[in-house]
Formats: structure tokens, C-alpha cells, sequence
């Protein structure tokens, strides 16, 4: 199979692969995003910053999406979603513009740090 053609296939498995895991952990499909739209489009981009931005752009509909389907079936506290939801929109915006002025190396360490963390959290708690 042609790599063209295998990056049709791959970048839709991996949105999907994000989507569940988005979906069952809360969590976790950005890191599957940047991966994939890494390895599949370092190739074309200018700014290996252009990875994050578009992961942050395609989790928005994704996280929404979670949020709906966690209410509707009754999982989401009401007051989970007041006391976070507000300074993590106020968060992302501050995210979004400290990403176009951030060492591209800083960023690739700061990513890999917080997902190891996160990991080793998980396994102790």
C-alpha cells in the first residue's frame, strides 16, 4: 500500500481512536491527535507548532460531543461542570495564544512531561 494512501486511512483511524478515548476516559484523545497529525503531517507543515493548534481545534467538537453523552446518560455533576468548565474555557484561550509564542523544543518537553506524569498518577493512585 502506497503511504498516501495509507494516510487516508490512518488519520481517520486515529481521529476515531481519540474519539473513544476521549469518550471513555474523559481524556486522552489530544494525545492520540498529536501523535497522528505529527506522524502524519510533519511532512507539510511549517510549524511543528501547527500540531498542537489543530489538536486543540479538533478536540473542541470531540470534548463537546463527550460532555453531551456523559449528561444524557446522567454521569455529569452539574456542580463539576460550573466549577470547572468556565476557567477551563478561560484556560484554553490562554493556552491558545502562549502556543504561537512558545519554544517549539519547551512545548515537545512540556507535552511528554505532563503525559508521563499523568501516566505514573494513574498507575499510583
Amino acid at each position: 500500500m502506497k503511504l498516501k494512501s495509507m494516510k487516508k486511512f490512518f488519520l481517520p483511524l486515529m481521529g476515531f481512536a481519540a474519539g473513544i478515548a476521549n469518550g471513555l476516559l474523559g481524556a486522552g484523545g489530544g494525545i492520540i491527535i498529536v501523535y497522528a497529525l505529527d506522524h502524519a503531517l510533519s511532512d507539510r507543515l511549517s510549524d511543528r507548532r501547527d500540531v498542537f493548534a489543530n489538536a486543540l481545534c479538533v478536540m473542541l467538537p470531540v470534548s463537546a460531543v463527550s460532555c453531551i453523552s456523559y449528561a444524557v446518560s446522567g454521569n455529569l455533576s452539574a456542580g463539576g461542570v460550573g466549577v470547572y468548565a468556565i476557567p477551563a474555557i478561560l484556560g484554553g484561550a490562554v493556552g491558545g495564544f502562549i502556543l504561537g509564542k512558545i519554544n517549539l523544543g519547551f512545548l515537545k518537553k512540556l507535552f511528554a512531561a505532563l503525559v508521563i506524569y499523568s501516566g505514573v498518577m494513574l498507575i499510583i493512585k
